[in-house]
């Protein structure tokens, strides 16, 4: 049955592994990747602002089988499944195989769309494998140190996932059924030793590399004094389409409807199943009450950027609370009357929720299973048969081949975004297609200010590329509701490229520029 529930998830995740390029978050992942396959060290050599397990594990399969586009798909596609299947097994120990099922489809389809090259997934197996296995192991020793090894794994991947998973294995041991409160706190207090010193063994070896100061700015200052450039607001107002007519645009924007409010669903779901707490029969479960405080960690990584991109970690949590908290709760009417009494109406909003979920996922999945659309192979040597949509896969393919005309393998590149004065995304995926060295040790930053396009001009003028790549595309420079979306009214780096740099070539959304002749 296991075995069945995980190959069916590899194949809801996995149909569409080989659709679309990703410019900025692909691209951020599988240059860092390059760089270790390469003998760079993250923190020091680079920069990067997760834990270091995903490049090293992508860097460890370049080196061996050489750059690719489909690793770390065929990664997230197992990772995926693997996620649905903790899900399942963890539902499956108070609820029926049905409500199981049920939690099992609405988490496989959420960690299957959308997809990104981000660390977060096996971050939220770890961080689910530990609460889990704090009240599953009939020895609370052995709960303490399985749930501390998979807390301190998680911190390799993604910090913020550790300190999720720390509460909520805290609260569940906390929980747990102990001959003195002393004792509960003894284990508590043994976990988190485990936990923390794993994670500072784990991360030693960098720790002596980079040093510390590198180390902590990196994965904990910078994300925080950055955190209101990448901050949305929560979506609560719904600005697109809702067409009555045909019947499919019905449908249609009636998938997009709902994928908008998803956020706000899963915020509501995260309050009733607290607010249901109260009226569970007998104790508080310690495997409830941990995975309400995990679900608060993900509550808070959706708020950091609340988009879809983020909302997978609390779907996720909430695939496993809501059957839970349906299995726990009394019925939904009260002996011998006619109206839902409190925890029946609880009961009630909580299938709603979960049912809407559910729908949105298997209406993303089955959107992308039917709905045709015309992709093509990028032409590039990495790509391992990656298509990206007509348009887009005949320039990044004639892309390559000028740049790798006319610069030798290896030989560092620059790619700039539209305006040098306002940066959404950039395009360090070029470095990758194009198998190109950066010319700076930055494939990410907040450089719009002018001392730090000051700084690179600095870097372009000592080791000037033979190749600078500009990306047209207008997402590239889209304004945002926070500090990123405004203008830092210096273009430095716009003036100096005009000034050295003439355009090669124009392909797409893709200028080719070279410097000028003496």
């Amino acid at each position: 049955m296991l075995v069945c529930l995980y190959l069916a998830a590899v194949a809801i995740s996995g149909f569409t592994i080989l659709r679309g390029v990703e410019p900025f978050d692909e691209g951020l992942m599988l240059q860092a990747a390059r760089r270790i396959a390469g003998g760079e060290l993250p923190y020091r050599d680079f920069s990067w602002p997760y834990g270091p397990a995903q490049p090293f594990l992508l860097g460890g399969s370049f080196k061996a089988f050489g750059v690719s586009l489909l690793g770390w798909r065929l990664i997230r596609a197992l990772v995926d499944a693997a996620v649905a299947l903790v899900v399942y097994w963890v539902v499956r120990r108070e609820a029926t195989p049905r409500l199981a099922l049920v939690a099992w489809l609405t988490a496989a389809c959420a960690m299957a769309q959308p997809t990104s090259a981000n660390p977060f997934p096996i971050a939220l197996l770890l961080g689910l494998a530990a609460v889990a296995a704090a009240t599953r192991a009939a020895s609370p020793r052995r709960a303490v140190l399985a749930a501390g090894a998979l807390t301190a794994l998680a911190a390799l991947w993604r910090l913020d996932f550790a300190l999720y998973a720390a509460g909520g294995v805290s609260v569940a041991l906390a929980l747990r059924p102990a001959a003195s409160a002393m004792l509960r706190a003894r284990r508590v207090g043994l976990y988190l030793a485990v936990a923390g010193a794993g994670s500072l063994l784990l991360y030693a070896p960098l720790i002596v590399a980079a040093g510390p100061g590198h180390l902590f700015n990196a994965l904990i200052t910078d994300s925080l004094t950055d955190a209101e450039y990448w901050r949305l607001p929560f979506p609560l107002a719904y600005h697109g389409e809702l067409r009555a007519w045909p019947p499919r645009a019905l449908l249609e924007d009636g998938k997009d409807v709902l994928g908008f409010y998803v956020p706000l669903l899963a915020v509501s779901g995260l309050v009733l199943a607290a607010v249901a707490a109260p009226w569970r029969r007998g104790a508080a479960s310690p495997q409830l009450s941990g995975f309400l405080v995990f679900g608060g960690g993900c509550l808070a990584y959706l708020l950091s950027r609340a988009d879809e991109h983020h909302a997978p970690p609390l779907l996720i949590t909430l695939s496993i609370l809501l059957p839970l908290s349906l299995a726990r709760t009394a019925p939904g009417r009260a002996a011998g009357s006619r109206v839902l009494d409190g925890p029946g109406l609880a009961r009630l909003l909580m299938a709603g929720v979960l049912g809407l979920l559910l729908l949105s996922g298997l209406a993303n999945r089955l959107s992308a299973l039917v709905i045709a659309r015309e992709y093509a192979p990028v032409r590039a040597g990495v790509a391992d048969g990656v298509r990206a949509p007509l348009g887009e896969a005949a320039s990044l393919s004639r892309l390559v081949q000028v740049v790798q005309g006319r610069t030798r393998p290896g030989e560092p590149i620059y790619v700039v975004s539209l305006r040098s004065d306002l940066v959404r995304i950039n395009n360090p995926l070029i470095y990758v297609l194009t198998e190109r060295n950066n010319v700076t040790r930055r494939d990410f930053a907040l450089q719009t200010s002018e001392p730090a396009q000051r700084a690179v001009v600095g870097e372009l003028r000592s080791a000037p590329p033979k190749v600078v790549v500009r990306w047209t595309d207008p997402v590239s420079v889209q304004r945002e509701p926070n500090r990123r979306g405004r203008s830092s009214g210096s273009r430095v780096l716009d003036a100096y490229l005009v000034a050295d740099y003439r355009l090669l070539e124009r392909i797409g959304r893709y200028d080719v520029l070279v410097p000028r002749a003496p």
